[in-house]
């Protein structure tokens, strides 16, 4: 029987909640691992709490490599489950956002004394970033709280995903070099594409009206009232917190226009998210990063990569005639322009937007309304939150096959997956919504105090349906996506096509030579994936007063 081995998973990256290993198999001679075509080419997505608290429990036999050692059969079990983040993802997103897009997770649950033996690799390989290690550790209480119910527990539920940072061979070049040669991907978290609109924002925080949230993120960090993980620093000897020594510097990027539809706006925002990574852009090449926050590949590295990546990175730069541009300068121009001609040819940012748009109300008005929903369920926080999570998954087929209710035509929740309810209050709070102007301030007053009186009257049903659609867009508001591609001969296929279902997209890349020199072409075999799409749990709604009230300093 095939058994999986954390030694053959290695640490890759991490975001807030969850790390990622890396599949890679020891030297055949020595591996137990699953059967290849089970896990090669994908990622494990586990929650760092889950993993501290299996070493917590069982760091005794994780000494041991073959006391963590696990079978076929006992992870494969849950494969097939259905969960929750399956469901959300399968009927809730994937429509919307395409099926091409997005690979449905497959659930694994495995034995806490291998996800032992994963933390302890993790923290042992030195590669977790200082700023996120306080997210691995967890409390005495907590633990001593835990501890006798998890050592009984029957596993660690986590996720298997495609690792996106490869790509599958496309039928149509039957000659392509392996997956694994030339290839680069880069991972881009978009942020909200859109600036707020809703009345129920208060007059404390109007700022939004004017900026995206992103960039008033970015003041704001730079004032010092917003800490983000990826910048705290950790002191390895004691563990504390220490001040970080590099100034922040706020970035230019706009979201606005890498959902703008337009070629140019978006290859300006690639670029401002590569001049000032921080923990939005990441470049990989052949599977390792290259790119990132206070990551760039070594001098030799560059060379290299652009050598053998595509030889028209030096035209390019000469077509420029700018010879101070350095080979990362270059190396980023490139990869910003094929990444930007794939976004502007593939559906994923407009069908992105759409669904981030849902959000009619603002986090100041799903405070508000979240405060009428826990009044209607008796005051009682836990029981509205389990309405509202149980209500994602609530997807009304027929409204999909049916043309939307006149009251919804023209606005953006008329591409909503879930059912308008019949309430007269809520009908009522969507059209003054509806006709609201940021602009003047008589107006707003007048349309803020109206919003609120109708809130105040919303039936249960009507609360829930703008906390789904609100819950929904931040969820899409904090994905990730990567693209990916390799630059291949042009004479291999003549036929440009978008991605799909099975196959990834196919373009021509041209490259314009200095004086009347001929063209240089190549082919770009790409693919465009979305991760991090689970539902974000109504829980978050308790603490978002105080997400919010921050934005109160910039108005």
């Amino acid at each position: 029987m095939n058994q999986w081995s954390p030694s053959d998973w290695l640490y890759h990256a991490e975001g807030g909640k969850h790390a990622i290993f890396r599949y890679r198999p020891s030297a055949a001679e020595n591996s137990n691992c699953l059967a290849e075509e089970h896990v090669a080419g994908h990622v494990l997505r586990i929650s760092k709490h889950d993993l501290a608290l299996s070493y917590a429990v069982f760091d005794n036999a994780s000494a041991d490599e073959n006391a963590a050692l696990a079978t076929d059969h006992e992870v494969s079990n849950a494969l097939e489950q259905e969960t929750k983040s399956y469901l959300f993802q399968r009927k809730v997103v994937q429509p919307l956002l395409g099926q091409r897009y997005l690979d449905l997770p497959r659930s694994v649950v495995l034995p806490p004394v291998f996800c032992a033996q994963l933390y302890q690799q993790a923290i042992a390989s030195g590669d977790i970033p200082s700023s996120r290690l306080q997210s691995w550790r967890i409390e005495g209480s907590e633990m001593k709280s835990t501890s006798n119910n998890y050592a009984t527990s029957k596993g660690v539920k986590a996720t298997l995903l495609r690792d996106h940072t490869t790509l599958i061979k496309h039928p149509r070049f039957p000659d392509q070099p392996m997956a694994k040669h030339n290839v680069i991907s880069v991972e881009i978290k978009p942020k909200a594409g859109y600036i707020t609109s809703s009345p129920l924002v208060p007059p404390k925080n109007r700022c939004k009206y004017n900026r995206t949230r992103y960039s008033l993120q970015q003041q704001l960090m730079q004032l010092g009232h917003v800490q983000k993980g990826w910048r705290r620093k950790i002191d390895q000897e004691d563990d504390s917190e220490i001040q970080n020594s590099k100034p922040f510097t706020p970035s230019n990027y706009s979201p606005l226009d890498l959902f703008s539809g337009n070629i140019f706006q978006i290859q300006t925002a690639l670029t401002d998210l590569s001049i000032h990574m921080q923990n939005n852009f990441r470049v990989f090449s052949n599977e390792t990063q290259i790119f990132g926050e206070d990551i760039s590949p070594l001098e030799g590295e560059r060379k290299d990569i652009l050598d053998t990546l595509v030889r028209q990175c030096r035209s390019i730069a000469s077509n420029k005639n700018d010879e101070n541009k350095s080979d990362d300068t270059i190396l980023l121009d490139f990869i910003c322009s094929v990444v930007s001609k794939v976004l502007h040819r593939e559906e994923l940012l407009r069908n992105l937007l759409s669904m981030q748009l849902l959000d009619v109300i603002d986090g100041d008005g799903a405070i508000r309304v979240y405060e009428r929903l826990v009044y209607l369920c008796d005051g009682s926080n836990s029981k509205a939150e389990e309405l509202l999570d149980e209500a994602m998954l609530f997807v009304d087929k027929e409204l999909t096959e049916q043309p939307k209710p006149p009251r919804l035509r023209g606005n953006n929740l008329a591409i909503s997956p879930y059912a308008l309810p019949n309430c007269s209050i809520l009908h009522s709070l969507i059209e003054e919504m509806d006709s609201f102007q940021s602009h003047p301030e008589n107006v707003m007053n007048s349309s803020n105090e109206v919003c609120i009186q109708l809130v105040d009257q919303l039936s249960q049903e009507g609360c829930v349906y703008l906390l789904q659609n609100w819950l929904l867009s931040l969820a899409m508001c904090d994905v990730s996506f990567f693209v990916t591609f390799q630059c291949l001969a042009d004479d291999q296929c003549t036929v440009e096509e978008c991605q799909s279902i099975h196959d990834g997209g196919i373009m021509h890349y041209d490259v314009e030579m200095e004086d009347k020199a001929p063209r240089t072409r190549t082919m770009i075999h790409y693919e465009v994936k979305v991760v991090d799409c689970d539902a974000k749990p109504a829980k978050k709604l308790r603490s978002r007063t105080k997400v919010e009230d921050v934005f109160q300093y910039l108005t």
